[in-house]
C-alpha cells in the first residue's frame, strides 16, 4: 500500500465489507433507526457527524466511517474485475492497466490473508 494509501484502504475495506454480513448496513434501515450520525455516514456533512471512532471492523481492517459510504465505486469495480480475473485466468479480456494490476495484487494479498486466518 504505497503512496496512494487512501485508494488502497478503500479497496481493502471494500473487499472485507463484501466478505462480511452486510444486513445491518442498509442505508434506509440505518436512517430509520437514526444511526447515520453515530455510524458517521459519509453522505452527511462533516459538521453533522459524531466524533471520530471506530464504527466497523472485520479482522485487522477497521474504519471510522460507515463502510457502505467509505467504499468508492472504483473499488467496487476493481473488486468485480478481480473476481472475473480469478475466474477466467488467462482468458481475461484485454491487458490490465498498471492500476488494475496493483489493485489485483492488493486483493490477492487480502484473499490470501483470509485463507490463512479464516
Amino acid at each position: 500500500m504505497r503512496a496512494e494509501r487512501g485508494r488502497a484502504k478503500k479497496l481493502i475495506v471494500a473487499f472485507h465489507f463484501h466478505q462480511s454480513e452486510q444486513a445491518g448496513w442498509k442505508c434506509d434501515s440505518c436512517r430509520e433507526a437514526g444511526l447515520e450520525r453515530k455510524r458517521r455516514c459519509g453522505w452527511l456533512p462533516g459538521t453533522a457527524l459524531d466524533p471520530a471512532r471506530m464504527v466497523w471492523a472485520r479482522g485487522r481492517v477497521a474504519t471510522d466511517r460507515c463502510p457502505r459510504s467509505e467504499v468508492s465505486a472504483q473499488s467496487l469495480e476493481w473488486l468485480e474485475r478481480f473476481f472475473v480475473w480469478r475466474t477466467l485466468g488467462p482468458k481475461y479480456p484485454g491487458e490490465p492497466s498498471a492500476r488494475e494490476v496493483e489493485a489485483f495484487l492488493i486483493l490477492e494479498q487480502e484473499l490470501a490473508g483470509e485463507r490463512n486466518h479464516g
